[in-house]
C-alpha cells in the first residue's frame, strides 16, 4: 500500500489546505519562485478497463473562479503519492495544520 500525500513536512494533505508550490528559480540572482493552490474537493477518477477508481484530491489555483468559467480550473493529485517535496501547506481551515501527526514512512 502506499503512503497518503503529504507536504516536504510530512503533513498530510487535507481539503481545506492551501498549498505553496515550487514554480521555478530565476536565472538573475536565484531567487525562488511559488504559486499558491487550494484543494478543494475530492473525486473518484478511474474505473475504465477494469481498472478500479482511485481517490484523488482537486487543487484550484487562487483565482476564485469556478471551475467551469475559468477552464484551467486546477488539476487533480492523487490522495497517496507519498512526500510531495515542492509543496508546503500554509494554511487550513481549522488552523491545526501543525499539529497534524507527521506521515509515517514505510522502510
Amino acid at each position: 500500500m502506499s503512503v497518503e500525500t503529504c507536504d516536504k513536512n510530512l503533513r498530510p494533505l487535507r481539503v481545506g489546505d492551501v498549498l505553496k508550490v515550487y514554480h521555478y528559480t530565476a536565472a538573475l540572482r536565484r531567487k525562488k519562485h511559488y504559486m499558491y493552490k487550494h484543494i478543494t474537493r475530492t473525486q473518484w477518477l478511474g474505473g475504465y478497463g477494469g481498472r478500479p477508481k482511485v481517490l484523488y484530491f482537486f487543487v484550484s489555483h487562487l483565482n476564485l473562479k469556478p471551475e467551469i468559467e475559468s477552464g484551467d480550473g486546477g488539476y487533480f493529485l492523487g490522495m497517496h503519492e507519498g512526500i510531495q517535496s515542492r509543496y508546503e501547506i500554509v494554511q487550513c481551515l481549522t488552523s491545526d495544520f501543525e499539529d497534524r501527526p507527521k506521515v509515517k514512512m514505510e522502510v
